[in-house]
Formats: C-alpha cells, structure tokens, sequence
C-alpha cells in the first residue's frame, strides 16, 4: 500500500473518530438537558401564558381586540361570538357574511381553508376569524382530527435559510418553520378564555348533568386544544421535517395530530436541531422524533400515573417531572381547578425534552363533574376556585382560623392570593403546601383541604403548647 492510500484511510479515520466524539458529547448533551426540561419553562393560568425566569412566572400576554360581549351570550356558539365584532363594524359584517355563506356550502373543513390561506395580519377582523377558526376546532375534536392536522399544516411553511438558499449542509430533507398563523390561533384561544370564563364567573350552578355536561366539554376541548397549540409554539422553535406515519395514507406530515381513547392527543414530529454552525449555515444537526402529549382535561386531579410510559425511569427527570405533577395535583384539588399538562419526548431514546402545565378555575356551571363533589344537586353549596381563595386568605389573616399560623406556612396578609396572580404564585402555593402539610395535617390532623374551608363563627385554632 503505498503512502497516499495511508494517508486517505489515515484522514479517513480521523473524520470518523471525530463524528463519533460529536456523537457522543451531543448525546450527553441530550440526556444532560432532560433533567433541565423537567421544569415548566412556560404555563397557562386562566387563559394567559407564563414564562418562568430567575423570579418566578410572568404573564407574557396582553389581550387585544376584545369586545364588549355580554355575559348572557352563549360563547360556545362562535357565530354568536362573531356577530359582536360584526357590530358596528362594516369590514367585518362583511367578511362574517362571506364566511357563514362559505361554511353552509363546505362545511367547518372549507372554512378553515379560506381562512388560513390569506396571509396573516394583526388587526380586528383577523381576529374574529380565528376565533371562528378556534370554535371549530372544538366542536370537532372529538370526531374529526382531520380538521385539526389540516389546521396544524396551516401553522408551518418551508425553511429556505440565508437569502433564500437551503442552509443545511448534513441534511436532504426540507423542513418546515412555524409561521404567524399559530399565534394567531393561540391568541384567538387566549380571547376565548376570557370570553368563557368571564360567562361562567356569572353562571349558577347547573340544573342537572347534561346541562353541567355540555359546559363542561366546551371547557375541557378548550382548555386541552389552546395547551396543544401554545405548547407547540414554545417548545419548538427548531425546524421540523415532513414524516410519514405507518397507517392508511402514506401522507407526509409536518406534525400529526392523533387523540387517544382516553382522550389525550398526541402531536407527532420529527425536529431539526443544529449543533454546529458556521454563519448562518448549519454544519452539524440531528433529528429527532418527538411525541408531545397533552393530556385529557381533568377537575381536581392530574392523571400523572402513565408519564412511566412514556419517559424512561432511568432518567432523574422522569421522578423530578413526577413530583411537580404530583404537587400540582394536590393545589388542584384544594383551590378547584381543572387542567391538563403536556409531556414532550424522545420516542426513540424515551427522555424528556419539555414539561407544561395549564390550569383553570373550577366554577359552579362545572361542580357536577367535579369527583371530590359528594353533594352535586343545584340547590347545594360549591365552593368554587373564588371562594377556596376567598376562604384561604381569610383564614390565614388577622383574627382568620390559621391566623396564629401563617409565618410558619410563608403566607402574607400584605400580598393576598387572587384569581389574577394566582399563575404567578404556582410555585409559591408549591411550596407553601408542604409546609401546611407539615404544620397542620402533621402536627394537628387537619387535612390540607381545611385551609379552604368556611370558618365564621369559629374560634381560631392556637398553637400547642
């Protein structure tokens, strides 16, 4: 063999030792970073997005185009929603009459179509669409997922990178960003939540079940589709390629959409992440297949049990996800709320690559469904999420029944917990609920949902000697 060869198979070598070394140190990087993802970066409290820093949860919303619509207006129909930005308002009366003319002939599935295929601005009449968008998402989510992946195809355009040519060195395929009709969608989600809640704060208690029930659903499919799609826009601002899934059609998706038997859905992608970069061109990436899960909305209760199926345990983000879940859990059944959280993962190697949560307000239109609601007749008492916070911080205040406790547990009078900062204070209720735990159900045997409960008329509990 003479030298030349040597010194090709030589070079050779080297480059593959090298990809290898990358390899290596890009995977430890991977199941480095699962422990990281383990915390909630991004929630939703109330229909509004918070984003965590070295502080705490802000609010990173701020509403527009809002309505004036009142509070007997039944916002589960979204034409009815739509007519208020109709009033008085001739650009969108007009485009309502086109669109309800569209949706007659084609169904919800044309629509959408119409409506996704402009180019997106910001403006009002903009937003009636996507509320009518979003509406329609909700009353089919249970029997049409087409619609729902036919909206997420929508939500994503190609990549052409620097000046337009492809920027990818190591890769063929062509993949796919996010582009402003997502935030759109979450935006016109963010309305509706105010719409919906601010009806339900006003509503009375359900006359029966069904009543309770149709409310109830409306609430849930909202709640789970506005978590799917925030979640998408906050965890992946890396590049996606289309995939084709084992099943009927050999159709490519950029994500798919699909929904369990126990009603959870699953988003389905494979992603692009650069590791190396030179300029705007990518030197070095890897794909990765990810399934995100957003689980079915529950009352009172995180369904936390099956996050083993889907994460390994050998990884320490697995027990770390757990227990934040677990906690949450335990601030969902004492203050009433309802909510959802969502697992993204590796569904090759199984490790965690995010964790989110939402959670809602528990009003009494919903208490029929709520499984710690022993006595759900109409005429009898709920206390809903804004009397659990009303009772909370009476009983914890001067001359409340745990008055004589309150430095021991970290509650302060001066900084009263409310139905608007209760997002930002998730972590703090956290940790206060395990020193309540500790001081009260421990020391006294008062179970932890007693803090929520009406105590006038009742002498405060004293310390013991």
């Amino acid at each position: 063999m003479n030298l030349e060869y040597k010194k090709r198979i030589y070079w050779l070598l080297r480059f593959i030792l090298i990809v290898c070394v990358v390899n290596i140190l890009t995977g430890v990087y991977e199941i480095y970073t699962s422990n990281y993802n383990a915390t909630a970066k991004q929630i939703i409290w109330k229909g509004k997005r918070y984003n965590k820093d070295e502080t705490g949860y802000h609010s990173i919303d701020e509403l527009k185009y809002l309505v004036d619509i009142p509070t007997d207006c039944d916002v589960k129909d979204i034409w009815a929603v739509a007519s208020y930005y109709a009033k008085d308002d001739s650009e969108c009366d007009t485009r309502l009459k086109e669109l309800k003319s569209i949706y007659n002939e084609g169904g919800a599935k044309a629509i959408v179509d119409d409506i996704m295929s402009k180019d997106v601005v910001d403006d009002k009449k903009t937003m009636m669409e996507y509320l009518i968008v979003d509406g329609c998402l909700i009353e089919s989510l249970d029997n049409d997922m087409e619609l729902l992946n036919n909206v997420l195809e929508h939500c994503y355009d190609r990549d052409y990178g620097f000046l337009g040519y492809k920027r990818y060195i190591d890769i063929g395929n062509k993949l796919y960003k996010k582009n402003w009709k997502l935030e759109r969608i979450i935006e016109a989600f963010e309305t509706l939540s105010k719409y919906t809640i601010d009806r339900a704060i006003v509503m009375p208690k359900a006359k029966d079940g069904d009543e309770s029930a149709v409310e109830t659903v409306y609430y849930h499919r909202m709640i789970q589709l506005f978590q799917a799609f925030s979640s998408l826009s906050y965890f992946d601002e890396d590049l996606l390629s289309a995939k084709s899934y084992p099943g009927k059609d050999n159709k490519k998706y950029i994500v798919r959409a699909t929904i369990k038997e126990n009603y959870d859905i699953v988003l389905s992608y494979k992603k692009y992440r650069s590791f190396i970069d030179f300029g705007h061109i990518s030197i070095y990436g890897r794909y990765k297949n990810l399934n995100m899960i957003i689980k079915n909305v529950s009352i009172r209760d995180l369904d936390y049990f099956d996050t083993i199926n889907y994460i390994s345990l050998k990884s320490p983000a697995t027990y770390m996800g757990k227990d934040k879940l677990v906690s949450l859990k335990i601030i969902s059944e004492i203050f009433r709320l309802c909510g959802t959280y969502v697992l993204v993962y590796d569904s090759d190697i199984h490790t965690l690559e995010g964790l989110s949560y939402g959670l809602y307000p528990v009003l009494p239109v919903y208490s029929y469904f709520d499984i710690y609601n022993t006595v759900a007749s109409p005429d009898s008492h709920y206390i809903d999420t804004i009397e659990a916070i009303k009772n909370f911080n009476t009983n914890f205040s001067k001359g409340g029944y745990f008055e004589e406790f309150a430095n021991d547990v970290g509650y302060d009078e001066n900084k009263q917990l409310t139905l608007e900062n209760f997002g930002e204070r998730i972590d703090e209720l956290c940790n206060m609920e395990e020193k309540i735990y500790e001081v009260l159900e421990v020391g006294y045997y008062l179970g932890i949902g007693s803090i929520v409960k009406d105590f006038s008329g009742r002498e405060p509990l004293h310390k013991k000697d």
